[in-house]
C-alpha cells in the first residue's frame, strides 16, 4: 500500500478513533474498506505520532497490547488536535520574510500588508535578522504590466541597459513577472531582438501600453534556465581565491575552484560590461582571455588613477 494513501486514511482515522472509544478492530476494518491486519498497522503508527517535540504527554495513548490480543482500540490524548495551531518562531520568520518580498515585489499589494501586520502583531518585538531588500522598480510601472499580461497587450519599454549600454525602447509582448537575486524582472519576446529577454524593472524608465493583442508564444524558458545561450561572446578569468563571490553575484558559464585561483567564464553582452567587472575585481584578475578588453580596463584604470593625480590637495 502506497505511503500517501496511508498517510491520508491515518488523518481521517484519528477523530474516527475519538468518537469511537473501545471499537473493534473488525469494525475499523469494516468502516475504512482494509483489512483488520492494516488497521493494526496503521495504531502501531499512530502510537508514535502527537505533537511535533515528541516528548512525554505529546505522543498520542493507545494500548497496543489491547489491540492485538483483544481486538478493541481505546485511544487518548488526541485532543492536541483541537487546540489552535500555533507557528513555531522559525515558520513564522519564513512567512515574515516571503511575505516581505511579495509587499516589495508587488508595490504594496493591501492583501500581503494586511497579512504582513497580522502576523507581526502576532510574532510581537521578536527581531526575525532577517531584511528583506528587492529592487522592484515603480509600482505604478508593474501594475501597468501586470494589466498588459493579463489583457496579452503589446508594451514599448524606455529601457537603460546596464553600464554604459544605450538606452533602448523594444516592443515587448509581456509574459512573467518575476523576483530573482533581489531584482524585479519582466520576462516577455522582444519584437526588435526576435527573442526572449529578461528586462530588470528598476531599469524601466518608461511604459507604454499599446492597442495591439499578441498571441502568447510558446518556449518561455522556466525560471532558473540559462538565459544566456544566446550571447556568443566569452570572458575567461583566473582570479584570486578572494573572489569566489562574483560566481554568486554575476551569471557564469563555467567555474573551476583551485587551492590557489578560481578560473571562471563568463557571457559577456557588452565588452562594457566586461570592462566594467575587471575594474570592480581590481587586484584580483590574475590574468584575461580577452587582450583588448584587458587593455581597455587597464586603461580606464590608468586614466582614474591621473585623474586623482591632479586633483588639488
Amino acid at each position: 500500500m502506497k505511503s500517501t494513501e496511508q498517510l491520508a486514511r491515518l488523518l481521517k482515522l484519528v477523530p474516527y478513533l475519538q468518537k469511537n472509544q473501545g471499537i473493534s478492530v473488525a469494525s475499523v476494518a469494516s468502516h475504512f474498506g482494509v483489512s483488520e491486519r492494516q488497521v493494526v498497522s496503521d495504531i502501531e503508527v499512530l502510537q508514535f505520532c502527537g505533537l511535533p517535540e515528541g516528548f512525554h504527554g505529546d505522543l498520542f495513548e493507545v494500548d497496543i497490547d489491547e489491540v492485538r490480543e483483544d481486538g478493541h482500540i481505546y485511544f487518548a490524548n488526541a485532543d492536541v488536535l483541537a487546540r489552535p495551531m500555533r507557528m513555531r518562531l522559525q515558520e513564522a520568520t519564513s512567512l515574515l520574510v516571503a511575505l516581505d518580498m511579495l509587499v516589495e515585489a508587488s508595490g504594496g499589494s493591501e492583501a500581503a500588508s494586511s497579512a504582513l501586520a497580522k502576523l507581526r502583531a502576532l510574532v510581537g518585538e521578536i527581531d526575525p535578522a532577517v531584511s528583506v531588500s528587492v529592487a522592484a522598480g515603480d509600482p505604478g510601472h508593474r501594475q501597468l504590466l501586470q494589466e498588459a499580461i493579463s489583457g496579452r497587450r503589446l508594451v514599448e519599454l524606455t529601457h537603460l541597459g546596464a553600464g554604459r549600454a544605450p538606452e533602448s525602447r523594444p516592443a515587448v509582448e509581456p509574459i512573467r513577472l518575476r523576483v530573482t537575486g533581489g531584482f524585479a524582472y519582466l520576462d516577455g519576446w522582444s519584437r526588435p531582438r526576435s527573442a526572449w529577454r529578461s528586462y530588470r524593472l528598476d531599469r524601466i524608465q518608461e511604459i507604454r501600453v499599446l492597442d495591439e493583442v499578441f498571441e502568447p508564444r510558446v518556449g518561455l524558458p522556466a525560471v532558473g534556465d540559462d538565459w544566456f545561450d544566446d550571447v556568443v561572446q566569452q570572458l575567461e578569468v583566473t582570479l584570486a581565491p578572494q573572489a569566489h563571490w562574483v560566481t554568486e553575484y554575476y551569471p557564469v558559464i563555467t567555474r573551476d575552484v583551485h587551492a590557489d585561483h578560481l578560473q571562471v567564464t563568463f557571457p559577456v553582452a557588452s565588452p562594457q560590461w566586461a570592462t566594467a567587472l575587471l575594474l570592480r575585481l581590481g587586484e584580483a584578475v590574475l590574468s584575461v582571455s580577452d587582450e583588448q578588453v584587458a587593455r581597455v580596463a587597464a586603461h580606464e584604470a590608468r586614466s582614474a588613477l591621473l585623474a586623482y593625480a591632479d586633483a588639488p590637495d
